[in-house]
């Protein structure tokens, strides 16, 4: 079935241009025919029933280009039923209800090189044919208890013959045609990507050199200092070697984005982010590549109405790169000019990039955005458009042409919203690809956490203390952390702090747990909780009871905003290590050696396999960077034998040692090859100087790890005055605020089910509290205090809350409460709370 689902979709893009036009003929033609059969050249048979039947089957190809999304999904299993109708089934019923006369076999061949233009697949052709006979005869012998044969001739029989051989022969020959030219281009985009690698990469290497070699870039507020360069002159170099990689960077993922859509491959859409439209135009018309300052005088920007979007950066910028260098083409045109311009609307926002050139003809202004197909000017391959169309799409927007020929053509882009279902379903998409820890010994507080990711389509995994969560961290890969702090076994923030320290980390995760991001979750008071954050690594902290609107705004802030996450700084691994670079390519090894050796590192260089194995018999080494495609040895040679270890007497690390791979390649296929040979990472070329060091510095701290003493809690200078049991219980028992935020969570069955944990634990806590107080347990009775302050805080139980902080704050400091009535107090407190939100909860 998925096979037979490709190839009808495969027919459909084959046939796509041609559907409005066969739509058009079916909606109006066969209508029209019949006046042409029944009265100019009369036949035995006419039906204006069967003919307006097929017109209304035929209205769907006729609108095929302004079908939704969704109705175009669905189209291909439409096409699949509807072809056999449309084209065999009517012509061979009229063939025999005319009893096959002249005028209906011919019209009936025709059909059939109809067919074949339309369908590229034989085996299709070959079914339609004979399912539309069989049909056709069928309905004919339903109707009349007979088929008439009284105009047939025998010569029919070799000409449908030679007609149908023939034209599946064409067919296949105009289809190879294509599939060829398909390849040939996939083949060429694919070697003038290679071919661009390799010049980008030696401008990696020579910028690379150049920042290793020139000072640091100084603070921009700091003290002037000497340098050979001038202050200025030193900023602007480094100003523009981060421009150049950033350009660098961006060119290669063109690259990778045009490479997969030619191998029909989706646009990555998991690095969209917030974006401002007006931003992203004013970038575009500043750095294009201008031939002259004329060229850049042409175009007019006005983007005073401002918007955002959602989507990647770098691909919206190529998109207006390609209209502008399209429109360009008829720069010499007395007048012309490129306006861009920016508006809002009630449902979508639209970018316009109009020219005055020579404009498009109307049966033109879709088929330009196909594949290989060019417009009024020679040199260009087809695929600008194309692509532009996709990325657009993959924004959850449209792009179409508008033209006056002799005049204008005018390309608009139509976006969604920032604050739309279709932006909000693109981030569902990728956040289903994403995972987030849930760490939090309070059940409830997790029901709450629960409901509000799972609207968010992200995959979860929940802890319930400090030491499940870091065993969860060291194996699986998460992409954003709630750590509460207060934990049994091991506390939330000793639990960050031994994660960014990479301490008991699998050695894959170890880099991304460095600077994974985890948010503070608790009911601590917030200058103590921020402090304890700061100290562990941890980004921000979120105060109990969590609300939706919290989790939104976490939510869009880590993943589809700008905002960096935290990066240890452990380039201090680097100074003294001993680095072995094994790359044929010496330029290569020089770039990488000269950042290395800035940075304090000893560096072996080997530029092949077999000599790498010897100068690791003969010197200890803590890393090697192995290139993957070598002489004599390859990177993947190489490190299996480094693995094995049978041809090493006094190499004893080579079951332990990080072998980072250094390849251009990063499909599938290479990367199982780099984790089967045992090789711990990869970096894709060109590499980055910040990538590098920042990769081979958490690697050797994997190696050397750097035990960091925890920070011991800050005392609090000033005990607060909490208030005695009696004032307490003269608060109201809940918080009408909070009752009301839960009943926008969920349904009346979710509420239910939350008041009935947390009463279970409340219970259960109440009881371990006074069992502490009996053992004089102290440290038991502040965790179990605290516990029951964040629960309550989270249903709204207001004088539980306050009860739970009393005692809490009282334990913090080494004391006991002075009124021993505290336990019944809290229990009656309870079944008060229980009493008066259940009928809220279930009303």
């Amino acid at each position: 079935m998925q096979s037979l689902k490709q190839r009808v979709i495969a027919i459909v893009e084959h046939a796509e241009p041609n559907l409005p036009m066969i739509g058009m003929f079916g909606s109006f033609g066969y209508p029209l025919f019949y006046f042409v059969w029944k009265y100019l050249f009369p036949q035995p048979y006419e039906s204006m029933t069967l003919r307006l039947a097929e017109a209304v089957i035929s209205l769907p190809w006729l609108f095929y280009s302004y079908l939704p999304k969704k109705a175009k999904d669905l189209f291909p299993l439409y096409f699949l039923f509807t072809v056999p109708v449309l084209m065999p089934f009517f012509f061979d019923f009229m063939l025999l209800k005319n009893e096959w006369s002249v005028a209906w076999a011919m019209s009936s061949m025709a059909c059939l090189f109809l067919i074949i233009l339309i369908v590229n697949d034989w085996r299709f052709i070959c079914a339609y044919t004979v399912i539309g006979f069989v049909m056709a005869y069928a309905a004919v012998y339903a109707i009349d208890g007979h088929v008439s044969y009284t105009y047939f001739q025998a010569e029919y029989i070799p000409t449908y013959l030679f007609a149908f051989v023939g034209g599946l022969i064409a067919n296949h020959k105009r289809h190879a045609a294509q599939l060829t030219k398909i390849s040939l281009m996939r083949s060429l985009s694919g070697s003038i990507a290679h071919e661009m690698r390799n010049p980008l990469s030696s401008i990696t290497n020579a910028i690379g050199t150049v920042q290793s070699i020139i000072p640091d870039r100084p603070a921009k507020h700091g003290e002037y200092q000497k340098f050979d360069l001038s202050y200025s002159s030193l900023i602007g170099i480094h100003d523009i070697i981060d421009e150049s990689l950033g350009t660098i960077k961006r060119g290669n993922k063109i690259i990778d984005s045009i490479l997969a859509t030619l191998q029909d491959g989706a646009i990555d859409i998991k690095n969209f982010k917030r974006l401002s439209a007006n931003n992203s135009i004013h970038a575009a018309i500043l750095s294009y590549g201008y031939n002259d300052s004329k060229e850049s005088e042409l175009i007019v920007e006005n983007t005073a109405t401002k918007f955002d979007i959602f989507g990647d950066t770098d691909l919206f910028i190529y998109v207006l790169f390609n209209l502008i260098k399209n429109a360009l083409h008829y720069k010499n045109k007395p007048g012309f000019k490129i306006e861009i311009t920016t508006e809002t609307g009630n449902k979508a926002n639209y970018v316009r990039v109009r020219d005055t050139g020579p404009g498009i003809p109307q049966g033109k202004r879709e088929i330009i955005f196909d594949r290989f197909y060019t417009h009024g000017k020679s040199g260009g391959n087809g695929l600008g458009l194309a692509f532009c169309r996709r990325v657009i799409e993959s924004f959850g927007g449209t792009i179409t042409c508008d033209s006056m020929e002799g005049h204008w053509t005018e390309f608009i882009i139509c976006l969604p919203p920032y604050i739309s279902k279709a932006t909000n379903d693109i981030k569902r998409e990728i956040l289903h690809n994403k995972r987030i820890l849930l760490a939090d010994d309070q059940a409830s507080n997790r029901v709450l956490l629960i409901k509000f990711i799972s609207e968010w389509n992200c995959p979860f995994d929940q802890a319930e203390n400090g030491v499940q969560a870091l065993d969860l961290l060291s194996n699986t890969r998460y992409d954003l952390v709630f750590m509460d702090f207060e934990m049994p076994l091991l506390n939330g923030d000793e639990a960050v702090s031994m994660m960014r320290q990479t301490l008991n980390i699998e050695p894959e995760l170890a880099h991304h747990c460095a600077k994974m991001p985890v948010i503070g979750v608790t009911a601590l008071p917030l200058a103590e909780a921020l402090a304890r954050a700061e100290a562990c690594g941890m980004n921000e902290v979120l105060s109990k009871p969590l609300r939706r609107s919290d989790i939104n705004k976490v939510m869009e802030r880590y993943f589809f905003s700008e905002l960096p996450t935290i990066v240890s700084d452990y380039e201090d691994a680097l100074a003294n290590s001993r680095i072995l670079l094994v790359d044929d390519n010496e330029l290569s090894r020089k770039f990488m050696s000269m950042i290395l050796s800035h940075y304090g590192c000893l560096i072996g260089q080997a530029d092949n396999g077999k000599k790498a194995l010897e100068m690791l018999e003969e010197q200890d080494y803590d890393l090697i960077l192995m290139d993957m495609e070598m002489p004599v040895l390859t990177g993947v040679e190489t490190s299996r034998l480094i693995r094995k270890g049978d041809g090493f007497s006094r190499f004893r690390n080579h079951a332990d040692i990080p072998i980072i791979a250094l390849t251009g390649n990063t499909d599938q296929l290479s990367m199982s090859e780099v984790k089967d040979a045992g090789m711990n990472h990869f970096l894709s070329k060109p590499i980055f100087r910040d990538e590098l060091v920042s990769t081979l510095a958490y690697w050797l701290m994997n190696v050397k790890p750097l035990r960091k003493a925890m920070n011991p809690q800050q005392e609090i200078d000033n005990k607060p005055t909490a208030k005695t049991l009696e004032a307490i219980c003269n608060e109201s028992v809940l918080d009408d605020s909070i009752i009301e935020s839960l009943k926008t969570v969920g349904d009346s069955d979710m509420l239910a089910s939350l008041l009935e944990v947390f009463v279970r634990e409340s219970e259960n806590i109440i009881e371990e509290l006074g069992n502490a107080a009996s053992a004089a347990d102290l440290k038991r009775f502040e965790n179990l205090s605290h516990t029951l302050k964040g629960s309550s805080a989270t249903i709204g139980a207001n004088r539980l809350f306050l009860l739970a902080g009393y005692l809490n704050d009282l334990s913090r400091y080494g004391e006991w409460p002075d009124n021993n009535d505290w336990k019944w107090v809290m229990q009656v407190t309870l079944n008060q709370t229980v009493e008066e939100m259940t009928p809220l909860m279930i009303a």
